[in-house]
C-alpha cells in the first residue's frame, strides 16, 4: 500500500495522550493536509512517502498545549502594580481607560502568541477588548484560538455603552463563522460586573448561535461573600438563569463547597483552571481534581500576562498537581501523566475541540509540540510523563505545528520577526510605564 503524505517526523518518542495511552519509543508521526494520516512505532512502514522527512532522536513529540484562558493583549502591562492589594483599580483600569485600542490589542496578541509558541502552546482561549484583533493575529500567526469579547456593565475601552460588548460579540462570531483555526465566543466578565438580565440574555444567545460562553466565576472573595448572603454561593446564583451549561467555560472557580461540585458535574459546565495566577494573588487552590472527579471537564491556563506573568504552560502544567496534592494533602493524587492529559486533551475538552486536537492520532489536525531531550533538565527520563511535567521547561521546545504548519522551527519564529515584535511591544510598554509612574505620585 503505497501513501503520500507532506511530512514525516520520525525517530522521536512519541507520547500520544489518546485514549490507549500509547507511547511509541521510537516512532512516527505522517502529516497531509494539516492532519495526521497515520503514526505508529518505527520503522515506518513501506510505501509512506513525504515530501519533507526530519529525523526527531533525541526529542520528544507531544500534543501543543491547550491554554484555557488568558487575556493575551495585558503583555504591555506585566509586571504593573506587583503586591498591590489595590492593583486593579489602582493601575490597570486607569491603564485600561488610557490606552487599550486596536493597534495595541494587535501588537501585544501577536507579541504574546510568539510567547506562548516558543513553550510548546498551539492553542489558547481569550477574553478582552477589541477581541477582533486578537482574532485576526492569531489568524496571521497561524494559531488556533477562541476568541471571546468581554462583556461589562461599565463603558469599555471598545464599547461606549454598558453591555454594547454583547452586539460585538455576536458580529465577532459572524465575520470568524467558519474560521479553521479562529473560533469566537461571548465573554461576560463576571457575575458581578454583568447583571442578571445581561446573563440570561447571553445564555440565550448563545444558544441559539451555537457559541460559547467565557466568564470569570467564583474567582473574588468580595464576590465570593456577596452572592453566598443571597444565594448560597456564586454557581448556586448563576444557575437562576440558565448560564450553567456545557456551553459555559468557567475561569478560576475557586470558591466551591460539595454543593456547588455537584451542581457543576450535573450541569456540565466546563472549568479553566489557573493555579499560577491565583497562587500569586493569595487566593484559594480550585478544587479541580474534586471538580473532575464529578465528572466535569478541566483544562489548565495561565491567565493573562499581567496576572500570570509567564504565559509558559510549561510552569502551569507542573504546578497544577503539586498544589492539587497540596489542597488535598494526598501525594497520590493528580497523577503527571493526569495532568498532562489535563494540559493537552483536558484542555481541548473545555474549548470543545477535543475531537480536532488535545491527542496525536490519525485523523485529528497535526498541532503539535517537539522538544530536545538532551539537556541538563530532562536527564535522565526514567518515566516520560513525569520528565514531560515536572522537569520539561519552555527553552526545550525546538519546532512547533499548528495544522500541519509550522509556526516555530529550530526556535525561530515563521510568521514574525521576533526583534520587530519587541520593538512594538516596548512602544506601548513605555507609554504604559509613563502613566504608572503619574498613578504614583
Amino acid at each position: 500500500m503505497t501513501m503520500e503524505c507532506d511530512l514525516l517526523l520520525e525517530g522521536g518518542t512519541i507520547l500520544t495522550l489518546d485514549s490507549s495511552w500509547h507511547l511509541y519509543e521510537p516512532g512516527y508521526i505522517a502529516i497531509g493536509n494539516g492532519r495526521i494520516v497515520d503514526i505508529g512505532p518505527m520503522p515506518v512502514p513501506q510505501g509512506l512517502h513525504a515530501l519533507e522527512v526530519m529525523d526527531l532522536a533525541g526529542c520528544l513529540v507531544m500534543p501543543g498545549y491547550v491554554n484555557t484562558h488568558t487575556h493575551i493583549a495585558m503583555s504591555p502591562f506585566r509586571g504593573a502594580g506587583e503586591d498591590m492589594p489595590d492593583r486593579l483599580s489602582r493601575f490597570i483600569f486607569p491603564l485600561e481607560k488610557a490606552m487599550v485600542s486596536p493597534e495595541l490589542v494587535y501588537d501585544a496578541a501577536l507579541f504574546t502568541i510568539a510567547e506562548m509558541v516558543r513553550s510548546g502552546t498551539t492553542c489558547f482561549a481569550d477574553m478582552y477588548y477589541f477581541e477582533e484583533e486578537v482574532a485576526r493575529a492569531a489568524a496571521n500567526a497561524g494559531m488556533r484560538a477562541l476568541a471571546g469579547e468581554t462583556v461589562v456593565d461599565f463603558p469599555a475601552p471598545d464599547c461606549s455603552a454598558p453591555y454594547e460588548g454583547i452586539e460585538r460579540a455576536l458580529q465577532l462570531a459572524d465575520a470568524w463563522k467558519g474560521h479553521p483555526l479562529v473560533r469566537a465566543c461571548i465573554a461576560p466578565h463576571a457575575p458581578y460586573t454583568v447583571d442578571e438580565v445581561h446573563l440570561a440574555r447571553i445564555a440565550a444567545l448563545a444558544e441559539s448561535r451555537d457559541i460559547p460562553i467565557m466568564m470569570h466565576v467564583a474567582e473574588m472573595d468580595f464576590e465570593h461573600a456577596r452572592f453566598s448572603a443571597g444565594y448560597g454561593s456564586v454557581l448556586r446564583y448563576l444557575d437562576r438563569m440558565g448560564i450553567l451549561s456545557p456551553r459555559l467555560i468557567a475561569a478560576h472557580m475557586l470558591f466551591l463547597d460539595d454543593a456547588d461540585i455537584e451542581l457543576a458535574g450535573r450541569r456540565g459546565l466546563k472549568v479553566a483552571h489557573c493555579p499560577a495566577s491565583n497562587a500569586k494573588s493569595g487566593r484559594p487552590v480550585c478544587p479541580a481534581w474534586r471538580l473532575a472527579g464529578s465528572g466535569v471537564p478541566v483544562g489548565l491556563g495561565t491567565d493573562g500576562p499581567l496576572s500570570g506573568n509567564t504565559m509558559d504552560m510549561q510552569t502551569v502544567t507542573s504546578l497544577y498537581p503539586k498544589l492539587q496534592k497540596t489542597r488535598e494533602r494526598r501525594r497520590d493524587i493528580v497523577s503527571a501523566r493526569e495532568a498532562l492529559w489535563t494540559a493537552t486533551y483536558g484542555g481541548a475538552r473545555v474549548l470543545g475541540l477535543e475531537d480536532t486536537i488535545g491527542s496525536l492520532e490519525a485523523g485529528k489536525a497535526a498541532d503539535i509540540q517537539i522538544l530536545a531531550i538532551d539537556d541538563f533538565n530532562c536527564l535522565p527520563a526514567h518515566d516520560w510523563y513525569a520528565t514531560a511535567v515536572y522537569a520539561l521547561q519552555a527553552h526545550n521546545v525546538r519546532h512547533v505545528l499548528v495544522a500541519g504548519r509550522f509556526v516555530m522551527k529550530d526556535r525561530r519564529l515563521v510568521f514574525a520577526d521576533e526583534h520587530s515584535l519587541k520593538e512594538r511591544l516596548l512602544v506601548h510598554a513605555r507609554a504604559s510605564k509613563a502613566i504608572i509612574n503619574a498613578l504614583n505620585q
